[in-house]
């Protein structure tokens, strides 16, 4: 019996480990090509669910796609909803793993290929580069996989003469629930439900227990993995801690509804389809696993907004923390770490905007400043500490241009802040014609701005901002001129010419700024497609020599 107990927690380990390697190779043969999916095709909730679904079955990760979902919800790139459908998604298409494991493990014996298979594979991710080695990786944790499930079945097989269904809990109300806990307590020692499922298959493939008795552990092994969730989110942001709780709302609310379909579906499998005698009872096993996922989701769907409401009350939003999106566990993923900083920037800028809107309107309390000042200058210090630890340097050269563009928005961030160091220049503009006029059209772009960031799934139009910035540039000499020679004819005093200059120059230096932080802040945005503007060394030059 001690063999046999060797053999099955040996084959678990070497399943634990296959689905670990297969997972990685997975994720680098993919490259940021799952995470752009993500961020593109989610839209809305029932895209979310799509979304999630296929590209857990490709990663075969549920936690994989549901960090990244974490990601681009705490980075502001997907709302609640969206995160939402991705993690209803993710539940479904974990339930890919059982299928592969029940069809393939057991009809198909890849056991006896495996050995081959993982040979080729480590050879290939030893002797080949980027994403044939990634292939040859995501191939040997398949055959891992395999090698696993062989002789987790040998351990088993080897225990029925011991082991048996009259082991576990019997057919009772009260049986299941100490069954649903026995699939609780695996999968918090295993770390991974797809290893639960997979030794339930395998037992019930081996007789070890029944199909009822498996059926009722795979609900545990759903519930089970929120605990990790949960912990996940210690420490983490408000968006990570309502994604954790959509997942463990998901989980345990299907559980509930799968607790007392148990008996039903194996009612419909046994006595009205009678396919317990055509297909073997792993398939009865993860056809429910599938099934009940399913009705979670058609249950859930339709009440997603109370389910949000409920959600947000239990994590409510931190106030006038920016940095809180800025997380650790993110550093690991460059493209949603700097979506994350991106994020932050825009808050941050929300903030400017809302005070330079307010002093070029003469409705804010100019006493409030040095305040916000403080603030968002802790939040720049914050952010440019966490954009030096990521790691780019191996990074592809979207992610590489995104990350260039977030440094840019930093650092014009940094110099339009400087601008209220000096706003009595702002007083010396009411008295100039041409300077009040300046000043009533960068209160409007202002005006727009703030609207148009304040909405996150959409972009903003940059020529006006682009146009003021240049117009402002290129009659600065112009301007010059006007302004000395108006002031020989008038005999103003010297001292007073020149504040009318270093108004204009204030003004235009804040119009460019303006321009960059916008421009570089939306070409940033990881999704293809809509944030290709104009060509970074081609607009920096356009206004050289004038600005700071």
């Amino acid at each position: 019996m001690g063999l046999e107990i060797l053999n099955a927690t040996g084959g678990l380990g070497l399943f634990l480990l296959g689905m670990v390697v297969l997972t990685s190779g997975l994720k680098e043969l993919a490259g940021d090509t799952i995470r752009r999916m993500i961020a593109k095709f989610t839209k809305n909730l029932p895209s979310g669910i799509a979304t999630g679904a296929i590209v857990t079955g490709i990663l075969q990760s549920s936690s994989a796609t549901t960090v990244t979902a974490v990601g681009f919800a705490s980075a502001g790139l997907l709302s609640l909803s969206q995160s939402l459908g991705i993690v209803f998604g993710a539940n479904l298409g974990t339930t890919v793993t059982g299928w592969i494991v029940a069809v393939f493990g057991f009809k198909m014996k890849l056991g006896e290929v495996a050995f081959p298979l993982i040979l080729v594979g480590t050879l290939m991710h030893l002797f080949a580069r980027r994403r044939i080695a990634a292939a040859g990786l995501a191939l040997a944790g398949f055959g891992l996989i395999f090698v696993g499930i062989d002789s987790l079945q040998a351990g088993m097989a080897g225990l029925t003469d011991t082991v048996t269904p009259k082991s576990f809990p019997s057919d009772t109300w009260l049986g299941r629930i100490f069954l649903v806990f026995i699939g609780i307590g695996i999968t918090l020692v295993t770390q991974s439900s797809s290893a639960g499922v997979a030794m339930a298959i395998t037992a019930v493939h081996t007789g070890t227990i029944s199909l009822t008795q498996g059926v009722a552990m795979v609900i545990g092994f759903d519930v089970g993995t929120t605990v990790t969730a949960l912990m996940a989110t210690l420490g983490g942001s408000v968006s990570a801690k309502r994604t954790a709780y959509a997942h463990v709302f998901f989980n345990v609310s299907t559980a509930c509804v799968a607790y007392f379909l148990v008996p039903a579906y194996m009612w419909f499998w046994q006595d009205i389809l009678d396919l317990g005698d055509r297909f073997p009872p792993e398939i009865g096993l993860v056809t429910f696993h599938s099934l009940f996922n399913i009705v979670g989701i058609l249950m859930l769907v339709p009440f997603s907004r109370q389910i949000i409401r409920f959600i947000c009350w239990l994590a409510p939003e931190d106030v006038n923390d920016h940095t809180e999106r800025l997380e650790e566990s993110f550093i690991q993923t460059p493209n949603v770490a700097i979506e994350a900083a991106r994020s932050t920037l825009s808050e941050v800028f929300l903030d400017v905007l809302h005070l330079f809107h307010g002093l070029f309107a003469d409705d804010v309390d100019r006493a409030e400043i040095p305040t916000v000042m403080e603030e968002s200058h802790e939040a720049l210090t914050v952010t440019e500490d966490y954009l030096r630890r990521i790691n780019v340097s191996k990074a592809d050269p979207e992610t590489l241009r995104c990350y260039q563009e977030v440094v840019l928005a930093l650092d014009h961030i940094r110099r339009l802040t400087r601008r209220f160091k000096e706003i009595e220049r702002l007083d010396a503009a009411g008295d100039i014609k041409d300077l009040r006029q300046i000043v009533q059209s960068l209160t409007g772009l202002f005006r727009d701005t703030q609207s148009a960031f304040r909405d996150r799934q959409k972009l903003m139009d940059e020529q006006p901002l682009e146009a003021c910035a240049r117009e402002l540039d290129q009659n600065q000499e112009s301007i010059r001129r006007r302004f000395t020679d108006a002031a020989s004819r008038s005999g103003d005093d010297f001292e007073y010419v020149l504040n009318q200059l270093d108004s204009y120059r204030w003004l235009s230096r804040i119009s460019y700024h303006l321009w960059r932080v916008v421009h570089h802040l939306q070409s940033a945005r990881m999704i293809d497609g809509e944030a290709q503007t104009a060509p970074v060394e081609v607009i920096e030059t356009a206004a050289t020599g004038t600005q700071e």
